[in-house]
């Protein structure tokens, strides 16, 4: 790979991708393209020789759909590119609010994170679990698991919501780091 990085999606690319994602979610099993975004990034760090499996987990029954095979290989590069290059933002959807403000929603790309968790299987995500410096670095996107739906839009203290959601690019780039380290001892 060049310095410059995979090519990126398009803004057109994106929107199709999450079209047909979220079409998709109830009748495939299919994430969206925030969960994906989240799974890719706990997963980065040590299955970047398994994106076949990885790409499987997120089309779930539309794995056959080599387009969106293609665009989900592309997403992966451009996620592995930012956590190598620690430029790395998670995908939050945000609400707009009648005031004009608009309310981070971290929850889809939080649930895709703990699936890339699971993904890992349990050997691993008892070993970042039980770490006290990993654990810590968990705290940010645990906190918005333990959220009831009633507060997903309403959160009970924004000032902590918005301050956490802060927190998660950081947090992802750590996490990644903690295993590249751990892997390569």
């Amino acid at each position: 790979m060049d310095g410059a990085g995979p090519q990126p999606l398009s803004p057109q690319e994106l929107e199709r991708l999450q079209a047909r994602l979220v079409d998709n979610m109830e009748a495939a099993g299919c994430m969206s393209l925030d969960m994906a975004h989240g799974f890719f990034t706990a997963t980065a760090a040590q299955h970047i020789d398994r994106l076949g499996a990885l790409i499987d987990r997120v089309l779930g029954n539309l794995n056959a759909d080599a387009p969106l095979r293609e665009l989900l290989a592309r997403f992966h590069a451009q996620v592995q590119h930012d956590l190598r290059d620690a430029d790395y933002g998670p995908l939050v959807l945000q609400m707009p609010r009648d005031d004009g403000s608009l309310l981070p929603l971290p929850y889809g790309w939080c649930q895709g994170y703990v699936a890339g968790l699971e993904f890992l299987g349990e050997d691993q995500r008892d070993r970042l679990i039980a770490d006290e410096q990993a654990g810590a670095l968990l705290a940010p996107l645990l906190s918005f698991l333990m959220y009831s739906e009633d507060q997903w839009f309403d959160p009970p203290n924004e000032t902590a919501h918005r301050a956490a959601v802060e927190e998660l690019g950081g947090a992802a780039v750590a996490l990644y780091l903690w295993w590249r380290e751990r892997l390569a001892n």
